[in-house]
């Protein structure tokens, strides 16, 4: 990488907008694997003079790697604006709400999760990360109101489930585990008697990002 940031660095002195080094410098240091600024440097370079979806999620990629993640969302909306293909724009929607995630942006990872499961309701990942969203977001919450969200949450990955057993394996035994978690978290029998409700009767949520979401009463078991 040093070599080619050395070799690359000559070459744009005079013409740093010259695209046709700029396309050999990025597939070179890309295939190289390079991590240095001077290789995202080019990169943006190029994709402001030759802007694709496919450069915007490499670049995406590589500053959320690098813990720049306003700057990964920035080419991660590029991408999503550009596309015109379903299943990939879905793809790019899970994408942007992992990354709400990962910075405690919840309600805008709400609202991308939404949007990929809108364009395939199969979409295993939309009811995986909903479930985590909807919990997180009844932090504010209390009392059954708190307690409904965990009825919501669990049947999200119950509905997640088999998705990800046929299309991504390696978040099941992480999904099993939720849905216990979120079974542990229903209300008990005396909480739901106490507040007029009997097994099996409907309840709308009324709290956090799940707010307004039907719902099936069950008792903890114990």
């Amino acid at each position: 990488c040093d070599n080619l940031k050395t070799m690359f660095r000559k070459k744009l002195a005079n013409d740093p907008n010259n695209l046709d080094v700029l396309n050999q410098a990025v597939a070179l240091m890309g295939r190289a694997k390079c991590t240095c600024d001077f290789f995202f440097e080019i990169t943006e370079r190029q994709y402001s003079l030759a802007p694709s979806a496919n450069t915007a999620i490499f670049l995406a990629q590589g500053f959320q790697n690098r813990g720049e993640f306003d700057k990964a969302m920035k080419y991660l909306n590029e991408a999503l604006a550009a596309e015109t293909d379903n299943a990939e724009k879905e793809k790019l929607y899970v994408r942007i709400g992992i990354l709400d995630m990962s910075i405690n942006n919840f309600a805008a990872a709400v609202e991308a999760f939404r949007e990929a499961q809108a364009i395939n309701p199969e979409n295993p990942h939309a009811p995986f990360f909903l479930a985590q969203c909807y919990v997180n977001g009844a932090k504010g919450c209390s009392g059954l109101q708190k307690d409904a969200v965990y009825w919501v949450a669990y049947d999200l990955i119950q509905k997640a489930l088999p998705l990800l057993e046929a299309q991504d394996a390696d978040r099941v035994e992480a999904a099993k585990q939720l849905a216990t978690a979120y079974r542990a978290a229903f209300p008990t029998k005396e909480e739901c008697f106490f507040n007029e409700l009997a097994d099996g009767s409907s309840y709308t949520v009324n709290c956090g990002f799940a707010s307004g979401i039907r719902t099936t009463v069950r008792s903890r078991v114990q």
